[in-house]
């Protein structure tokens, strides 16, 4: 496999920077941009659609509706999601849509030989990234949560989901948010909408053009405010898993919330991983994935799946893409 090493040459600008030449170069345009922001899904939910200003407006809240009613049933924090039952009182699920996103990330479980784990929610308590009270846990602490992991663990039959071990907790915050773009772009479709960027904090799903042009996508430098490159986006995901997004630091050493599910640590070697796919939930689930798997392991996976990129960051500040990305990067200056 051909791996593209590429120079980092780009990182001053942000990303609303290229929204903003947009808006300017077609400021007479009878349609403009509309945006609404939400925080849901445990993020900042923004939804930036073109239209007229009341049908565009009602659109945009609408599908930010449909990403609240997903919030509740897929919160883990929520009495009123059924995973908080099925986590604390062992009441299986019988939620079709619930079910429908577990299995799909069963299968990315299987996949990875166990990289992507939806039952890590007792590691990811023990952290404390579910708190402020996040600290580095005794290693006895580790064990005792990894004992308690495992997606095989779960079992679907006859559209519920139970589990064999009562000790098992799930948490779909790694695939979820995947899911809600779908939902929102589903609803956005329906209410006429043609052009729309949504972003669910690094999960962004470009729908259309933006007055004929792509839209452009900055990656986020995972160690600077600005971009490391930029992306064309036209009914696509651009996700992106990084370091940076929730960390503490602890005796000068810093401690990511993408925790590897067979040592129980955060993952090391990567800063950064954005995936691009038209599959949403898939790009979700394998940016967290990849990043837990590492470079090398990664990429030769990327290699082998249709419709799926990737563009690696390392801690070293080394960026590589899959082939099939070379051509679809801006302001990078690539080399084999």
């Amino acid at each position: 496999m051909k791996r593209k090493k590429v120079l980092i040459v780009f990182l001053s600008l942000i990303v609303i920077v290229f929204i903003a030449f947009f808006l300017w170069k077609n400021s007479n345009k009878n349609e403009k941009i509309h945006k609404q922001t939400r925080f849901l899904m445990d993020t900042y939910c923004t939804i930036q659609a073109v239209g007229p200003v009341k049908a565009t407006n009602r659109a945009i809240s609408k599908a930010l509706d449909r990403i609240e009613e997903i919030d509740d049933k897929f919160n883990v924090t929520k009495p009123v999601s059924p995973i908080f039952d099925f986590n604390k009182k062992n009441i299986p699920i019988t939620d079709t849509e619930i079910i429908s996103l577990v299995q799909i990330a069963l299968d990315v479980s299987r996949e990875s030989d166990g990289a992507f784990d939806i039952t890590i929610f007792p590691l990811i308590k023990l952290w404390g990234f579910y708190s402020d009270s996040t600290a580095v846990p005794e290693d006895e602490k580790i064990a005792e949560c990894l004992e308690k992991m495992g997606y095989d663990k779960l079992v679907i039959e006859n559209n519920t989901l139970t589990k064999t071990d009562s000790r098992v907790e799930i948490e779909l915050g790694g695939i979820a948010k995947g899911h809600a773009i779908v939902e929102a772009v589903k609803s956005l479709k329906e209410s006429g909408i043609e052009s729309a960027l949504i972003d669910a904090g690094g999960d962004i799903y470009a729908l259309g053009k933006l007055w004929g042009d792509y839209w452009k996508i900055g990656v986020q430098h995972p160690r600077s405010s600005g971009v490391i490159g930029v992306i064309e986006g036209e009914d696509n995901a651009i996700v992106t898993s990084g370091d940076y997004e929730r960390f503490f630091e602890e005796d000068g050493v810093r401690y990511h919330h993408i925790l590897d599910p067979e040592t129980g640590y955060p993952s090391k070697g990567l800063a950064s991983v954005t995936v691009i796919s038209t599959n949403t939930i898939l790009a979700d689930a394998w940016s967290t994935t990849l990043f837990i798997l590492g470079l090398d392991k990664g990429l030769d996976l990327v290699e082998k799946m249709q419709d799926l990129e990737t563009m690696m960051i390392t801690l070293e500040g080394e960026v590589f893409c899959s082939s099939g990305l070379k051509n679809k990067l801006e302001t990078i200056n690539k080399k084999e």
